[in-house]
């Protein structure tokens, strides 16, 4: 009964939030100090409260909690002091804007880790690139290097087949020339001989006979020195050919049967070849020993150092293998 009685004395005497939550400490008998002790507040607080200095920056986000803790201490309905809080103009704008500032924070955490993952994705596509462009251009000097060889190669060789055939037609030539003479001499001596043995009535037919006979031989000897040298000419020719093949084996020969990235270097620092090589591709390497060879995947790669298999199996499949020719 005492307490409505007071709620009623306040309200016709205190018109401000204040002076209601003022008027009712001082009818308890507190102090200021009193009230900050037992709310934890500092006494400025107390003090701005009480002096209706809502707008003050201590007390801007939490008014409404100061004031309704305050009314609750001193006995002063809850409800009474905030709706005179808010009809004083303090209402709840900051609620308002505290929920607007943390949407929009919240938004642009969000737009700036979709800037991020952007950024990441343009940096590894932009890193691709370059990687792909730096393994062809090392992929080229290559290629041009291996064709270059074989043009090499092959010129020798057509050079040595064709100084080989000019030989073996100078040689048939010679012999030929050989057989035509000897018979010649042949002819000569028989006349000789026939004119000094026989009588002089039968010594034209007997010379007659004599020059036929050479003839005829001169012929039959030419004619068997060229079937020789035909048929000898396609054996002897074939003979430089693969001595040539065999002393052109190169250092390295690699198959590849599957996908595999390698990367060799010769004794200089040299690199001979790079890249990702395919299934079915073939290389073949010349440079100063020993090399340095990497393999990302031995398991499918054939390797002949010097015509000589190189045994790849002690490498685990799956796992790069790296060493060094001769070993």
């Amino acid at each position: 009964m005492n307490r409505e009685q007071n709620e009623e004395r306040q309200a016709e005497i205190a018109q401000t939030p204040g002076e209601m939550l003022r008027a009712a400490r001082e009818q308890l008998g507190y102090s200021q100090k009193d009230i900050a002790n037992r709310l934890r507040l500092r006494l400025s607080v107390i003090n701005d409260i009480e002096d209706n200095r809502f707008e003050q920056a201590q007390l801007a986000t939490f008014t409404r909690g100061y004031v309704r803790s305050y009314a609750k201490y001193v006995g002063v309905d809850e409800k009474s002091i905030l709706a005179l809080l808010d009809q004083y103009g303090h209402a709840q704008p900051q609620e308002q804007e505290m929920q607007s500032f943390s949407r929009r924070t919240k938004r642009e955490a969000h737009d700036s880790r979709i800037m991020g993952l952007t950024w990441i994705l343009a940096a590894v596509f932009l890193g691709l690139t370059a990687v792909w462009w730096w393994q062809s251009l090392q992929v080229q000097p290559s290629t041009h290097k291996e064709s270059t060889v074989k043009a090499e190669v092959s010129a020798p060789a057509n050079e040595k087949d064709s100084n080989y055939v000019s030989t073996l037609e100078e040689n048939g030539a010679a012999t030929v020339t050989k057989a035509d003479t000897s018979p010649s001499s042949a002819a000569v001596a028989q006349p000789e001989s026939a004119n000094t043995s026989s009588q002089s009535n039968t010594s034209a037919a007997s010379e007659t006979a004599a020059s036929s006979e050479p003839a005829t031989s001169n012929q039959s000897i030419a004619n068997q020195a060229d079937t020789s040298a035909t048929e000898a000419k396609p054996v002897d020719v074939q003979t430089p050919a693969a001595e040539e093949t065999v002393a052109v084996v190169p250092d390295l020969q690699l198959t590849f049967s599957g996908d595999c990235w390698i990367d060799i270097k010769d004794a200089n620092g040299k690199r001979l070849e790079t890249g990702i090589k395919k299934a079915g591709d073939k290389l073949d390497l010349d440079g100063k020993a020993p090399f340095k060879i990497v393999l990302g995947a031995p398991g499918v790669v054939k390797m002949n150092y010097q015509g000589q298999p190189v045994d790849l199996s002690k490498y685990p499949a799956g796992r790069v293998a790296r060493f060094k020719l001769p070993q």
